[in-house]
């Protein structure tokens, strides 16, 4: 009687999980200060590096010294050369993984390289460029994700990581261009994700002389940021004339719990517009606290 012998599946699958558990203890060597080298293949499409960065760098911060390790471990390997070149690659897999690391790593001097993929026709290769650059961060990154908003459209994902990316001021300082350039709302939404009482003055600007986009963008950002001084004029709103901005300013009081505004919303319960009326409804109940947050008004 013969023997069963594992199939070839499960011995490639040994195989990585023994080259995933190899590079782990490396990774955990070199950001403990144990060791300060690393020797994997970096084209081995098998082992998720990036992932593994991501467990052993868990809950610690870009700058920490535990990343700068690992950094230094990967420049001194010449692996991080290796990551740069392969972001011209002609395998849209190697772009990809290659700035799924980069981003990680926090490779300030790879921007440049990341920068175009952003414009990648493959869409693994400009969401990982997109999430490489918000974990880099800076001002750099920061412009560069500007540009593919302006280029392509106000994308969730650049939206959020332009939120990650720019440095202080870079969003308030956007807002206040007088040149328009087409993603003032875009900025406006940033910087209410971000969450930085210094957008406040801009975003109130914005809201009195912007377009329709901005003025909507705008009351959103102050509902998120808990703006309270800005509730005049968010307010003023309810009664402007295009139902996109009553409906984004109804919902931005609701988010403040601004119950001294119920009168102002309770006459727009006859609004002409459904929309306006349905958003109303919710919002006075939800200051009542007769009702939790309706999954619709979620963004983030």
């Amino acid at each position: 009687m013969m023997l069963a012998t594992p199939s070839s599946g499960v011995i490639k699958r040994t195989r990585v999980a023994v080259r995933r558990s190899v590079l782990r203890g490396q990774l955990q060597a070199v950001a403990a200060g144990k060791s300060e080298s690393l020797t994997f293949d970096p084209d081995s499409a098998a082992v998720d590096v990036a992932a593994l960065v991501r467990q052993v760098t868990a809950g610690q911060r870009p700058d920490s010294l535990l990343h700068q390790r690992l950094a230094g471990a990967f420049q001194r390997s010449g692996i991080a050369d290796i990551v740069i070149d392969q972001l011209a690659a002609a395998d849209a897999a190697l772009r990809t993984r290659s700035a799924q690391l980069a981003g990680v790593l926090g490779m300030t001097h790879a921007v440049s390289w990341i920068s175009p993929l952003l414009s990648a026709k493959e869409p693994a290769v400009r969401t990982a460029a997109t999430r490489a650059l918000g974990r880099i961060g800076g001002t750099q990154s920061a412009h560069a994700l500007l540009r593919a908003i302006r280029r392509e459209g106000p994308r969730r994902t650049l939206l959020v990581e332009l939120a990650r990316a720019a440095p202080d001021l870079f969003l308030e300082t956007a807002l206040c261009e007088t040149k328009r350039t087409g993603a003032q709302s875009a900025v406006a939404i940033a910087a209410g994700l971000r969450g930085r009482r210094a957008a406040v003055a801009p975003l109130l600007a914005l809201l009195a002389s912007g377009n329709r986009r901005e003025r909507v963008a705008s009351c959103r950002a102050l509902g998120w940021i808990k703006a309270e001084s800005a509730l005049p004029a968010v307010a003023g709103a309810l009664g402007d004339r295009d139902w996109r901005v009553r409906v984004s300013a109804a919902k931005a009081i609701c988010r403040l719990g601004a119950d001294g505004y119920l009168p102002e919303l309770e006459a727009l319960r006859s609004d002409p517009n459904t929309h306006v009326r349905k958003t109303v409804r919710i919002a006075i109940r939800r200051l009542l606290n007769t009702t939790e947050w309706p999954k619709e008004w979620a963004w983030r």
